[in-house]
């Protein structure tokens, strides 16, 4: 899936995701620069409605839900927990599902 389709197919789902308790979402790394390959996880940077009380077992089932939805491992890092120097790296490649 080219990150056209994951983006795509993430907007096609946001509803849902809203209503697990994401705000914000968006593709970074390989597949987001195109050149992952078919062995390649998808990474996605998630903000969590700050309202909701969002588990470590809440974003494990966030993740296999969306590996269901993409057909492929998902990586869901949540905003604000990566070192700064990587949060800049990331934010500056970023794909804006929602």
């Amino acid at each position: 899936m080219d990150r056209d389709q994951v983006i795509a197919t993430l907007r096609a789902h946001e509803a849902a995701l809203r209503k697990a308790g994401i705000v914000r979402l968006a593709l970074f790394g390989s597949a987001a620069r195109g050149d992952h390959g078919p062995a390649s996880d998808v990474d996605l940077l998630a903000a969590f409605d700050a309202s909701r009380r969002i588990s470590l077992v809440d974003i494990v089932g966030m993740e296999i839900d969306l590996s269901e939805m993409l057909g492929c491992k998902v990586d869901l890092v949540e905003e604000g927990t990566l070192k700064p120097r990587v949060q800049k790296s990331v934010e500056a490649e970023a794909l804006r599902a929602f």
